[in-house]
């Protein structure tokens, strides 16, 4: 008889083990009651919104292009395309700078000021080619950029997630940079480094997210000259006037933006709390 009730309480278990996990999902919605949540595969969560009312305020509105087949979305504000959203980070469609590359041209300067969206620490600043300076320009007293030397080159050069930075590029046909912190503005140059030695040949340089630089064949100038674009991770912060904060169930780290003496802030939910920090954490289901 107990083995019979075990086998049964068993099978009930597994017959709602799907619900529980709806129910867990539930509990834990991305964006406002009744918003729009997605566009076509890409999710769209809270302080991001489609309207007036499911946007916190109006820097984070978005444009779902749903006649594009995949559909797109935009960010209106700074008209880049989104690729996904998610962990308080927007990974968009970064420019590429080209010079004296046959058949490509330059994608537009970034500038975010004025918005509450930034750079992401995240993200690494290379440059492509022989001979060459990147710097990073109009980011205010400070100066930031690598130079690439001429060394006898070789094809592919295969990138492994997980090494130091600087092994990453190494001053050879292609070097790499940090960009400072909380920057707003990319608008690069690429200047000649030595007058004496050869200065042609296709360069560029561009912002890129570190994880997918990683993984990317970073010496193979022709994977770059064939993109119109790289992903690149914006991150943002807000008021804290705009929504309510519970210690309890979030972690935020807070400062005063740049110019200015509003507080802003960047949250997550604690350990053992899941959601939408902007919307309310709550609790993890365990079934």
């Amino acid at each position: 008889m107990k083995m019979a009730y075990k086998y049964f309480l068993s099978l009930i278990i597994l017959l709602l083990l799907p619900t529980l996990f709806q129910l867990a999902r539930a509990v834990a919605p991305i964006a406002k009651p009744g918003c729009q949540d997605h566009c076509g595969n890409i999710s769209i969560p809270y302080p991001f919104g489609t309207t007036k009312d499911c946007y916190m305020e109006e820097s984070f509105e978005v444009v779902c292009d749903e006649a594009a087949s995949p559909p797109r979305i935009f960010i209106r504000k700074t008209n880049m395309e989104v690729l996904n959203i998610k962990d308080g980070a927007a990974v968009v469609k970064g420019p590429i700078m080209y010079s004296n590359c046959s058949g490509r041209q330059s994608g537009p300067p970034v500038n975010l000021e004025g918005s509450p969206f930034f750079f992401s620490f995240g993200n690494l600043f290379i440059a492509v080619g022989c001979n060459i300076r990147a710097l990073l320009t109009e980011i205010g007293p400070q100066v930031s950029g690598c130079d690439s030397t001429c060394v006898p080159y070789y094809n592919q050069t295969n990138i492994i997630y997980g090494q130091e930075i600087n092994s990453l590029c190494s001053g050879k046909h292609c070097c790499v940079a940090r960009a400072p912190y909380r920057m707003q503005v990319f608008y690069p140059s690429l200047e000649t480094k030595n007058e004496s030695q050869d200065c042609s040949g296709c360069k560029l340089t561009f912002l890129a997210d570190q994880e997918w630089v990683a993984f990317s064949y970073i010496n193979n100038r022709q994977v770059f000259h064939d993109r119109e674009y790289v992903p690149v991770v914006l991150a943002w912060v807000m008021d804290y006037k705009l929504w309510k904060y519970d210690p309890k169930t979030m972690s935020c780290k807070y400062f005063l933006l740049e110019n200015s003496l509003t507080l802003a802030y960047e949250c997550s939910c604690r350990k053992g709390y899941e959601g939408n920090p902007y919307l309310g954490c709550v609790g993890k289901v365990n079934v």
